[in-house]
């Protein structure tokens, strides 16, 4: 009897060892003990006529191609309409590397999400630079933080968008969060921005009501075929769907995308941000 029960503990020992290992190797990552949003967490004002007008510089940190138009696509149709001039860095160009090779074809990924990307960022007169750190790997190490600075200090942005590190959902990319730590480091010695707004968060303090350009952003999603194909397109609008539809409520309009926004200083570190 006791070998036999020593025998089970061992293979549920093993069984956690290697869900833990498999938990570890990918890049998805559960909040278990999630940050409670600021409470109070009045609504702010990030110089909105500024923001929406011809001509303001607006930088967009994201980790993936797709990133833009599934987080903001709204909100970046809407920039382009008020005549803001956007610039994206993509810190890694979607190769899905650290799949083993016979399940995926990192070079063909790299070659296709970028040129969905640039054809996605055209449609609302984005031009993107690619970092090439690896898909499913980033860090937000100093190098990574030096490269998002570089691109921020030759565009000389007055708004950073970024995801938010500090207040993120409950299931992120490890990706997503290690970006916006990175851009969190890197806008600190940007002396043109002005603001810092991070979507994907739980924290929003400010929301665009993206209602009429909606079937625009429906449009942006799809021009990243090789991942939101057929089959899975009616998934993802699903999903997105239900978080504007849950931000629209927060201002009482059918769409809106949720921003947690932060008045700049230079110098100054808008939160602690964890460890990366």
């Amino acid at each position: 009897m006791a070998s036999i029960l020593e025998w089970i503990v061992w293979v549920i020992a093993f069984s956690a060892v290697g869900l833990v290992g498999l938990y570890l190797y990918q890049p998805q990552r559960i909040d278990f003990f999630p940050k409670e949003a600021p409470d109070p967490n009045p609504a702010v004002d990030p110089d909105a006529e500024l923001l929406f007008s011809p001509g303001a510089r607006v930088a967009l940190v994201a980790a993936h191609p797709d990133d833009p138009e599934f987080y903001i696509g709204g909100l970046l149709t809407e920039l382009s309409r008020s005549g803001a001039k956007i610039a994206i860095v993509m810190c890694t160009d979607g190769d899905k590397g650290y799949y083993p090779s016979f399940m995926t074809n990192a070079a063909e990924n790299r070659r296709v999400r970028q040129q969905e990307q640039i054809k996605a960022a055209a449609e609302y007169g984005a031009e993107v630079f690619f970092l090439h750190e690896p898909d499913g790997r980033l860090r937000a190490s100093a190098s990574v933080v030096e490269a998002i600075r570089e691109r921020l200090d030759a565009f000389q942005p007055e708004y950073v968008l970024c995801f938010d590190p500090i207040y993120p959902p409950r299931m992120q990319h490890s990706d997503h969060l290690r970006s916006g730590a990175a851009t969190e480091q890197a806008v600190k010695s940007c002396p043109s921005a002005k603001w810092l707004l991070r979507f994907s968060t739980h924290a929003a303090n400010y929301y665009v009501d993206i209602s009429e350009v909606w079937p625009i952003k429906e449009e942006l999603l799809m021009i990243h075929k090789s991942q939101f194909n057929k089959d899975r397109m009616s998934m993802v609008m699903s999903i997105v769907g239900s978080r504007a539809q849950a931000d629209g409520r927060a201002i009482g309009v059918p769409f809106a995308e949720g921003l947690r926004c932060t008045r700049l200083s230079l110098g100054s570190a808008p939160d602690a941000l964890p460890d990366m």
